[in-house]
């Protein structure tokens, strides 16, 4: 019966048209994530200017722009995989559901609303918001200066950086974008969607982004065990239990969950700064 129900799946989308709603949807929140990035990396410019001292030719503006090019031409590449691969490897969007107008995939035993994967988007959020926080706590004197915690109330840039890019367009790049199109490769195109493609898919996501982030600060200090297990460990669950959410439920349930502990970890470091 569910062969019969990919096969059929599989012949509706090859005649489904490309979901350009979606995607203009997709984009414009994007943009709106991009933006409010944008504060934090003039900042940064600022600050890579001043130390590069007079010998440097960008003014700040110009070279956060330019800095923005890459995450904008990754994010439209991401958000055209996803549109185009999502429905064949049998993965949701309530958003594009809602905006499209139909649902094509017919191999899943239940339909989750957004109502049946809250539960799951608040435990998963307050045990990961937790997580962070306290191992930050806990191994603070070990961890490199760079990275040590900085309990301190956020600016109003800091919050909207962490909720709309960090929270949901790092989601729409990583979960929407390279992890339903790893899932779509494995699969034969879609063709041969089994539980281990699905988690290679979130696993494998998972432990790129951790590399990304290692990679990023790697050559700002030196080597240290407690920070690659951080980054590798925090860093690697937080987008397993992610991806998994995508997987179960649909691509808006990662999304909240993962603002939802940007939250939590902003309001923790409020209660912490106003404790100490």
């Amino acid at each position: 019966m569910q062969g019969d129900a990919r096969m059929k799946n599989e012949e509706i989308n090859k005649n489904n048209p490309y979901p350009w709603k979606g995607f203009l949807v997709f984009l414009g929140i994007y943009l709106i994530a991009l933006a409010a990035q944008y504060p934090m990396m003039l900042d940064q410019a600022r600050a890579y200017i001043e130390i590069m001292g007079g010998s440097f030719t960008y003014t700040p503006n110009e070279f956060a722009l330019l800095a923005m090019i890459q995450p904008l031409l990754l994010g439209v590449i991401a958000i055209y995989g996803g549109h185009r691969f999502f429905d064949r490897v049998n993965l949701r969007s309530l958003t594009n559901e809602v905006v499209e107008g139909s649902r094509t995939v017919e191999t899943r035993e239940k339909e989750y609303t957004l109502k049946d994967s809250m539960p799951f988007i608040v435990v998963f959020a307050v045990a990961l918001a937790i997580l962070n926080l306290g191992f930050d706590v806990i191994f603070q004197n070990w961890l490199p200066e760079i990275y040590q915690p900085n309990f301190s109330i956020p600016n109003v840039k800091q919050i909207l950086s962490n909720i709309f890019y960090s929270g949901i367009g790092q989601e729409i790049l990583l979960r929407w974008g390279i992890m339903t199109t790893i899932i779509y490769v494995l699969s034969s195109r879609g063709r041969d969607l089994n539980q281990w493609v699905y988690i290679i898919g979130i696993v494998f996501t998972a432990i790129l982004y951790g590399f990304a982030q290692y990679n990023s600060i790697a050559s700002l200090t030196d080597f240290s065990f407690i920070l690659v297990l951080r980054i590798l460990l925090l860093n690697g669950l937080d987008g397993i239990l992610f991806g998994w959410l995508y997987y179960k439920f649909h691509f808006e349930a990662a999304v909240l969950s993962h603002v939802l502990v940007n939250l939590l970890v902003i309001l923790g470091n409020v209660l912490i700064t106003s404790i100490f």
